[in-house]
């Protein structure tokens, strides 16, 4: 894994309320260069008086204002406490920042659904998400190599986690005996729960043997995603 104190990935945190405070609680053990934004004075007086220079007020119903932030390639972070606010500042932002990855918290179901279908790159379950989980999805190897090809532009291509499942076509088999480019994949690596839930990366040429509970990284196409999933829960 990349070192990401030393990484030049720039994140825009928006919110330092209670959920915006969390998040970057999260985020600072690993990321050395966020700014807090926020529309209350107050929270931005908090941040300050807590150590976080970069941090400023501004309306982020003002596109404007927004713009000034210079957020072009930059990782955009909505943590702000009412939803309704998130979905808003998301819309907003897709249509100033093409260029930028945008993430925002959910609280439901709902939620989720209305900041996908306006274009946010990576929805995280505040309630489900641990840290570990939220730095992963910015700072995951996979990701970052590709990030320029997948997530700044809009292809059409995820990158998923895929558990397998019991008595799958997979189970007992070796990573040299998958092509997985013949379902229209790419396998970045694999979470191996025997080995303490350490990523293996394929490029290091580790011919890992597949088990039930293994946790694939791959990428490709959603259909093709969604068609591998289906083939695995096959049973032989």
């Amino acid at each position: 894994m990349f070192d990401t104190k030393s990484s030049n990935l720039e994140i825009v945190l928006f919110g330092y309320g209670s959920t915006g405070s969390k998040v970057y609680e999260m985020l600072s053990a690993n990321f050395t260069k966020i700014t807090v934004v926020d529309r209350d004075e107050r929270l931005i007086e908090k941040a300050k008086e807590e150590g976080i220079v970069t941090s400023v007020t501004v309306d982020l119903t003002n596109d404007s204002e927004l713009e000034e932030l210079g957020l072009e390639g930059k990782i955009l972070f909505c943590a702000m406490d009412e939803m309704a606010l998130n979905i808003f500042l998301a819309l907003s932002l897709r249509s100033i920042a093409s260029d930028s990855t945008i993430l925002s918290v959910s609280t439901s179901a709902e939620n989720t659904r209305k900041l996908k279908f306006i274009g946010v790159d990576k929805v995280i379950d505040i309630y489900e998400s641990s840290a570990n989980r939220i730095v992963d999805i910015i700072t995951r190897p996979a990701v970052t190599r590709v990030m320029d090809e997948i997530i700044y532009v809009d292809n059409g291509i995820s990158i998923e986690e895929i558990e397998i499942p019991p008595d799958s076509f997979l189970e007992g088999k070796c990573v040299h005996d998958i092509n997985f480019r013949e379902y229209g994949l790419i396998l970045i690596g694999i979470s191996d729960k025997e080995l303490g839930e350490d990523f293996i990366f394929v490029s290091r040429g580790i011919n890992h043997k597949f088990d039930a509970g293994d946790i694939l990284v791959l990428m490709g196409e959603t259909p093709a995603l969604e068609a591998f999933y289906k083939k695995l829960t096959e049973k032989r």
